[in-house]
């Protein structure tokens, strides 16, 4: 009878676990989930076999084999957590962890030093603490805490205010593992029936609705499978724009010829614009190149967690303007209404490059809309150094921002564009980049006269080392 609950809940997470990874795939998101499932599935199928034995020798084996699954279970959950909320810096506490798995396992199978034989119950055999299981409980509370605090940081971050659903599921999981280790007074010789089996089987069951419904997977996979799936051809039409602008010139100047030399009467064409149909293998260019800015913007917004922050270099603030205004795809005549000049060539920062134009063209994009809106004014781009950082200016003489809108535009999602003309996830994603710089990013705005954003941006990589916690320096040091 005691076997039942066991057996039914190592064959729930054997369907939690094939449930998710065919509705999703193998992921850095879902595999851990599986690993979990994995190690659950073993752990109380044992156990179900050890609560129905009455011999101590077959006993003696199941214990060891059972808590060899237990032992990696707490890892696999705290690994499964740092990649819903994507910390990298996480990496090595999370081998670490592994490595003392590891170790433990060892020590599991060549010995009693984990456990230490096994202890007859009211409800059957159960494995007894041996000198090292202190070590697992530790372990396993110190996981417990860091994925809570881990979980919690991100729910409190200003990046997850419009995605509250992606960490309370797995908040209400991790409160039923910590009461499930309950069980483990019962391995120090208190007699009572592993309640904890029962919290086990509701914690996972949590996380596999999350991954599926709150879709802790699916929507970075779609997104980066549609923006590479767009980038291939998107390049293959940039690079026949260009043939297109070097034969260009040379079948116009043909044209031409053949009309003077009488070898061709019809003249329309000459006289549809020449220059205009010159023209148009450059723009095509241009908009090729703008749209595969914010491809990239998009790719790097899945990734912005994880950068490797030592491939950062120190980088031209003025290279950057200067790459982000000839990708960006002017209508006629707005090039005008932009001035970037005067901008120190010396100036420099700490960090990507590419990361700093993907943010510049989404500003550049926000400024050409206000201009756009209101119909008149220009859009004024500077630079300057103080105090170890990099202040680039990027000013619109667009209607302004108001009062009340101001605080919350680099609030995920947050948009007072109409439906379809944004989603509320530019200026987000340059903040992303400032902080992941070290650096930051301000706003200040008059309605009816202009709003300036101020890039904060380290110029060395001691500056970009010290993260958050020594900067961003205070609003007021910002002001124009």
């Amino acid at each position: 009878m005691y076997s039942l609950l066991p057996a039914f809940v190592s064959a729930l997470f054997l369907g939690f676990g094939v449930y998710v990874l065919a509705t999703e795939g193998s992921t850095r998101v879902s595999a851990p989930f599986v690993a979990i499932c994995a190690t659950t599935f073993a752990w109380q199928g044992t156990w179900a076999l050890l609560f129905q034995t009455s011999r101590a020798d077959v006993g003696g084996v199941l214990v060891k084999i059972g808590y060899l699954f237990i032992l990696f279970l707490p890892t696999t959950f705290y690994h499964f957590v740092t990649e819903v909320v994507s910390a990298r810096s996480e990496r090595t506490m999370l081998w670490s962890s592994y490595c003392v798995c590891a170790v433990l396992a060892i020590a599991l199978m060549t010995g009693d030093g984990v456990i230490s034989g096994m202890r007859a119950h009211s409800f059957g055999y159960y494995p007894q603490a041996g000198r090292l299981h202190p070590i697992h409980v530790v372990q396993t509370a110190f996981l417990a805490g860091r994925s809570a605090w881990l979980l919690l940081e991100a729910k409190r971050s200003r990046y997850a205010r419009g995605l509250p659903n992606l960490f309370n599921p797995c908040l209400a999981s991790l409160c039923m593992y910590c009461v499930a280790a309950s069980d483990y007074a019962v391995n120090y010789g208190y007699d009572f029936y592993p309640v904890g089996v029962i919290f086990i089987a509701i914690g996972p069951g949590i996380l596999a609705v999350a991954i599926v419904r709150y879709g802790l997977i699916r929507p970075r996979l779609t997104l980066a499978t549609v923006a590479h799936e767009v980038a291939s051809p998107l390049a293959t039409i940039g690079l026949h724009a260009d043939e297109l602008r070097r034969v260009v010139p040379e079948l116009m100047r043909g044209y031409r010829l053949a009309v003077e030399h009488g070898l061709c009467t019809d003249k329309s064409f000459l006289l549809e614009e020449p220059e205009r149909i010159a023209a148009l293998a450059p723009a095509i260019r241009q908009q090729v190149d703008g749209t595969s800015t914010v491809i990239e913007m998009s790719l790097a917004s899945l990734t912005l967690d994880r950068l490797d922050r030592r491939q950062f270099a120190s980088h031209s603030i003025d290279a950057c303007v200067q790459s982000a205004l000839d990708r960006f795809p002017f209508k006629a005549g707005e090039r005008d209404q932009v001035q970037a000049t005067g901008i120190d060539p010396a100036i420099r920062f700490f960090g990507s490059d590419s990361l700093l134009v993907c943010a510049l063209f989404n500003l550049l994009k926000n400024g050409m809309d206000a201009i756009r809106s209101r119909g008149e004014g220009g859009l004024d781009i500077r630079a300057e150094r103080r105090d170890g950082f990099c202040l680039l200016r990027v000013t619109d003489g667009g209607p302004g921002i108001a009062p009340e809108v101001l605080p919350r535009i680099f609030e995920p999602f947050y948009s007072t564009k109409a439906h379809g003309r944004g989603a509320g996830v530019g200026l987000t994603f340059c903040r992303s980049v400032c902080e992941a710089f070290g650096g930051a990013i301000s706003c200040e705005s008059e309605v009816g006269v202009r709003t300036t954003f101020t890039l904060c941006l380290p110029e060395r990589e001691s500056l970009a080392d010290d993260g958050r916690d020594a900067f961003p320096p205070s609003a007021e040091s910002f002001r124009v």
